[in-house]
């Protein structure tokens, strides 16, 4: 797997969206998102916005196609991003998780996204299993609460 695929274009890190997380970890969340969303447990599939295929979850997402649409790579690339309604609806979602979409934006846009991705990967593993973990208030492996 290549890293930056897990560079989300709205400043998101992939590699702990809770559809990313079910795929690979969790059968059983998996099968939740699959009952909440009304689809299959095989549609609970993706690789990342850097490594979409025709089937993952990503395709769906507002943000994603609206970057196709515009001929960028990120969020950050649009002079309207201040303005955006789907952008800021995103954001302001995560921030109250405390996840930072413009901080993270700042830094893939100064060109520290190796940096920011080692942050990222550290950030999110569990303190007390080291496992990957999803966005969440707990660790979807062994229950520890998330501070």
């Amino acid at each position: 797997m290549n890293m930056m695929d897990l560079v989300g274009r709205c400043g998101l890190y992939c590699g702990a969206c809770v559809i990313y997380r079910a795929q690979r970890d969790d059968q059983s969340l998996r099968a939740k998102i699959a009952h909440r969303y009304n689809c299959s447990t095989d549609e609970v599939r993706c690789n990342g916005c850097g490594a979409l295929t025709p089937g993952c979850w990503g395709n769906g997402c507002k943000i994603f196609q609206c970057t196709i649409d515009m001929g960028v790579n990120f969020c950050f690339e649009r002079k309207k991003l201040e303005t955006c309604g789907i952008f800021n609806n995103l954001a302001k979602g995560y921030l109250e998780d405390g996840v930072d979409l413009r901080k993270n934006l700042q830094k893939i846009k100064e060109g520290k996204v190796k940096e920011w991705l080692t942050e990222s990967q550290k950030k999110y593993t569990c303190k007390e299993c080291n496992k990957p973990l999803a966005y969440s208030s707990k660790c979807h492996h062994c229950g520890a609460q998330i501070i």
